[in-house]
């Protein structure tokens, strides 16, 4: 997957590819998202619960408030199918909720998903001397500071020095000094299944890794 499509001969030139360019078509694509209508219809399908879960978050969304959620419950509960609902209620209303996900597989599964490598410039190999740049002057910076919503899958699966760094960039593209920018952001997870890895680590080292600092 880390390989240069330019590797594969598939046609009789380099292809090139501009940073910007990129950048400017994933904006327009988030600013310009259709959302189906079985994720619409989702939306009634919900139950009790994940009612409540929405009717929470949308009110801090629609109120410009600031908050951050956590939702976990085990696995098979419908956490996924919640999320698109809310990514369809966010969206339907012509406002930019972001998808964002700790690992390609769950990135596919939700509409529009991005890994949060891809979203937050966050260095796979985590060099805290190289993380998170993103230019004040690009649309990526427009893009999340237009966000009305953030939502991060798996989060259990990410270190937590990328999430504490993507809370410094938000303050500081936002221009304050609220949690994540004053962006109402959704983590998911489930400690249970997914933990962070850690090479021939103890499950101390585990713990640490994901939650403590």
């Amino acid at each position: 997957m880390s390989k240069d499509i330019n590797s594969y001969d598939l046609v009789p030139r380099i292809l090139r590819f501009n940073e910007a360019v990129r950048e400017t078509r994933g904006t327009i694509s988030e600013t310009e998202f259709i959302v189906s209508d079985e994720d619409v219809v989702s939306i009634n399908r919900l139950n009790m619960k994940q009612k409540l879960a929405i009717d929470i978050i949308t009110a801090y969304v629609y109120n410009n408030l600031k908050g951050s959620f956590f939702l976990d419950e085990p696995g098979g509960m419908g956490k996924r199918f919640l999320y698109k609902a809310l990514l369809a209620d966010i969206r339907s209303k012509g406002f930019i909720a972001l998808a964002t996900t700790s690992s390609g597989v769950a990135a596919s599964i939700l509409p529009g998903g991005r890994t949060a490598h891809s979203r937050f410039k966050i260095p796979i190999n985590m060099d805290i001397s190289n993380m998170c740049t993103v230019s004040k002057q690009s649309v990526l910076t427009r893009l999340l500071q237009q966000a009305k919503l953030i939502i991060w899958d798996e989060t259990p699966m990410k270190h937590r020095i990328g999430i504490k760094e993507v809370d410094k960039l938000l303050r500081e593209l936002m221009d304050t000094d609220d949690l994540f920018g004053g962006k109402v952001i959704v983590f998911r997870g489930d400690f249970r299944q997914v933990l962070s890895i850690v090479t021939k680590g103890s499950k101390p080292d585990f713990i640490q890794y994901s939650t403590k600092g």
